[in-house]
Parts: C-alpha cells; structure tokens; sequence
C-alpha cells in the first residue's frame, strides 16, 4: 500500500475520516460542529490513508481532521488535500477560513496566520481545555487565512 499514489476524492465517511485522524494521533471531542460542508479521503487500494473535512461551526468555516497516515507522509498529500478544501471554499465564497492546528507550520506554508486575539480564538480552542493532550503533546494554535491572503499556492508542500 505504501507505494501506491492516493487519490483524492470527495467523501461523506466522517466516521472513517475521524477513525483515521484518532489513528494519526488527533483527539475526538465531543465538541462537534454544526455542520460538515464538504471532507475528502485519499485512498491508496481500499484503504483510508489521508483526509479532510470543511466544517462550519458557530458561524466560522473550518478547517478540521486533516491526518496523512504515517507511511504516506512527506509526499505532498496534505497539500493536496488542504487544495481540495481551499477550491471548494472559494467556490462556496468562503471568505476566511479557520484552524485549530497541532502542526501550524504546515498551514502557515499554506497562507495561513496566527490569530492574536478576539472571540474565535476561545471558540476554535474551547475543546482543546479538556483533551488530555492539551499542554503536553499538543499546543494547538488558532489560525486563519482570509481568501485575498498571499502566501503559498494551494497545495503547498507538506
């Protein structure tokens, strides 16, 4: 399976896509959001190897489960995911994008910005308070892009 090149496709299995990301070392809350707009999977054979999901939550449009199994890491396919998710929201006229990040170097390569401060960043953290990995393992960041940002092409490398 390793070898294999993943193909990226439109999904509505969030229930693998989240099995997949708790597989890749991301926490499952209970915290969910209001609405799943679009997610996409790669599949290498008939196996889940990479995913992603566009949510809206309380009035933000966020990026969320973005995980690459390990064995296909450093090859571009989180890139190739997050272009997914970036053509589809400015299809839908998204006009900024948010992310909790575990890896924000990974998004900053893709145009995206730490938040400073103001009422999102309790909204896009609220969940990570509770996670026994918060502090320890894990010190998520909040981050936005707003869609005239510059910065790396979609699909930026990964």
């Amino acid at each position: 399976m390793a070898g294999a090149t993943p193909e990226v496709t439109r999904t509505d299995d969030v229930a693998a896509i989240r099995e997949l990301a708790v597989a890749c070392g991301l926490e499952d809350s209970e915290d969910d959001a209001e609405e799943v707009v679009a997610a996409w999977g790669a599949r290498a054979g008939t196996g889940l190897v990479g995913a992603i999901v566009l949510e809206r939550d309380d009035g933000l449009d966020v990026v969320n489960w973005l995980a690459v199994d390990a064995e296909f890491r450093g090859r571009g396919l989180a890139g190739r995911l997050y272009a997914e998710l970036e053509r589809e929201a400015r299809r839908r006229g998204v006009r900024r994008l948010w992310v909790t990040a575990r890896a924000p170097e990974f998004f900053a390569r893709q145009g995206f910005v730490p938040l400073a401060t103001g009422p999102e960043s309790p909204q896009l953290l609220r969940a990570c308070a509770a996670c026994r990995q918060y502090g320890r393992t894990c010190r998520p960041q909040a981050l936005h892009k707003d869609s005239g940002e510059s910065g790396a092409s979609p699909g930026g490398s990964s």
